[in-house]
């Protein structure tokens, strides 16, 4: 216990750190005044009852209190870093630039230039019988023979699952073939096949603990789940899976796990035999780009699927462990945990897809806010269309370049604050946005032409085209991610060194 309190309490900065200049470690009052102080803003924010806290004064004192957090976090990765670890400070700088941002949301954003204050959601879950193939509408018939063989205690193989789950998913409902495959390859018997229904209230919190509950819950949801303050739901189906901790045991074990193993694995090698030894890792100085003149390009594109495949596991793991942690609180939405990745990786088909249904939506209220409204604002304008005309290109620019912006600005903190140093996550991010641009096009003109010639609108080779396209793009332009991390000492400390 000693040796961890001066491991946390050393003010030293670990090798390899290159903290922004002028900054200082940070401080425990520094790191949890933002939140408290935003906390006690979210106590002012609906609106009554009581009566008093529709009050001119209270709402100065709400919104005082809002700037001040806004302010608190703000400064966070612009005053402080974090000694013991690169990878801390990188988090430091998401979570004081996320922080700000949804703080100026919900407190300006949304309720002076929408006129919405966020509503809780409650969920319902609804237990219904369980078949193997899950249809598109929840209108649509059930097959009589698997509904008598459901009947009949009678389990489906798993031949059937596979074939009804694909036959799905060319149906256009990734979501629910991924939920088949889950339950039916991975024996997870307990896992509780349900409808979920969701109803905003239409009250508000009538007193202090009603008011504080409504706080902590909007205060903790990143995604906005349990409020009506989010972005779509990506599963379209009010189908669904109701997952255990019995279930998320097995998908940090037997799952995500592995992945993680081979990740770790991948990325130690390369470090160790290739990054290792140079004096500037070790100083943290670099007059050299160690990504570029250390690995071939093989290794530059294993290493940076490793990296990408490491990140996708650990935020599964974080999630799933939260899941658990929460769990014993349900029904409150607090335990409620939806899915963080809405289907296979080998189910996508497209950058688009990848996107979409293959990330997780964590960030998807700042990037909706900050990047897609202004982008479908700023392409109606350029354009002329009118106010309720769909603006697709500045939506998908506008947040792929938000997304450009909030990584560099992290990857800068541990790169001694240097903007020209920070640029590869922001050309990623670019180039994703322009590539879903361009193969929307692409697409479009495909669908038009086999049209125009009387062909079938879908060919068998489409799928394969896609899928080499996108895990090609992504592995390529993804290098301008990895070359960061390598250059900022990040793929050093995941190595364990």
């Amino acid at each position: 216990m000693s040796s961890l309190l001066s491991f946390l309490l050393d003010a030293t900065p670990r090798p390899g750190l290159q903290p922004v200049p002028n900054t200082k470690p940070l401080t425990f009052e520094a790191a949890v005044l933002p939140p408290i102080i935003y906390f006690l803003a979210l106590l002012f924010l609906p609106p009554p009852p009581p009566r008093s806290i529709d009050s001119a004064a209270v709402k100065l004192l709400r919104n005082a209190l809002a700037l001040l957090a806004g302010v608190l976090f703000f400064r966070l990765p612009l005053a402080y870093y974090v000694p013991q670890s690169i990878g801390l400070n990188y988090q430091l700088a998401l979570v004081g630039l996320y922080g700000g941002c949804r703080v100026l949301d919900a407190f300006f954003i949304s309720p002076y230039g929408f006129g919405h204050i966020p509503r809780r959601v409650r969920y319902k879950h609804i237990s219904r019988v369980h078949t193997p193939a899950l249809v598109g509408s929840d209108n649509e018939p059930q097959e009589p023979a698997k509904d008598a063989a459901q009947a009949n205690g009678e389990k489906p193989s798993v031949t059937d699952a596979v074939s009804d789950a694909a036959t799905h998913a060319r149906r256009g409902s990734l979501a629910d073939s991924y939920f088949v495959l889950e339950k039916k390859l991975s024996n997870l018997s307990e896992m509780k096949p349900v409808y979920e229904l969701a109803t905003s209230e239409e009250g508000w919190p009538v007193n202090f603990l009603d008011r504080a509950s409504w706080a902590l819950e909007l205060e903790t949801s990143m995604r906005g789940i349990g409020f009506t303050w989010t972005t779509a739901d990506v599963r379209h189906t009010r189908k669904t899976w109701l997952p255990t901790a019995t279930n998320r045991l097995h998908s940090i074990f037997l799952h995500v796990g592995p992945v993680l193993a081979v990740c770790f694995v991948i990325i130690r090698t390369t470090y160790v035999r290739y990054l290792e030894g140079s004096p500037q890792v070790e100083l943290g100085i670099h007059t050299e780009n160690l990504f570029d003149t250390r690995l071939p390009l093989w290794l530059q594109l294993l290493l940076t699927a490793a990296l990408g495949a490491f990140l996708m596991a650990a935020f599964s793991v974080a999630h799933s462990m939260a899941a658990i942690l929460l769990s014993p609180l349900a029904p409150s939405p607090l335990a409620y945990f939806p899915p963080l990745y809405s289907t296979r990786i080998w189910d996508i088909k497209s950058v688009r897809g990848f996107w979409s249904y293959g990330w997780h939506r964590l960030f998807a209220r700042l990037l909706l806010v900050y990047g897609v409204w202004p982008g479908e604002w700023i392409e109606r304008k350029l354009t002329g269309k009118r106010d309720d005309a769909p603006a697709d290109v500045g939506k998908v620019l506008g947040g792929f370049i938000s997304s450009a912006f909030v990584h560099s600005f992290a990857v800068r903190s541990v790169l001694g604050g240097e903007w020209s140093r920070s640029l590869g996550e922001a050309k990623f991010f670019a180039a994703n946005g322009f590539a879903v641009v361009v193969e929307d096009g692409v697409r479009r003109q495909v669908l038009a032409w086999r049209k125009k010639r009387d062909l079938p609108l879908e060919m068998w080779y489409d799928s394969y085209i896609g899928r080499i396209w996108w895990i090609a793009f992504l592995l390529f332009s993804g290098r301008n991610f990895a070359r960061g991390w390598v250059n900022a000492g990040l793929v050093r400390e995941m190595a364990g060194k």
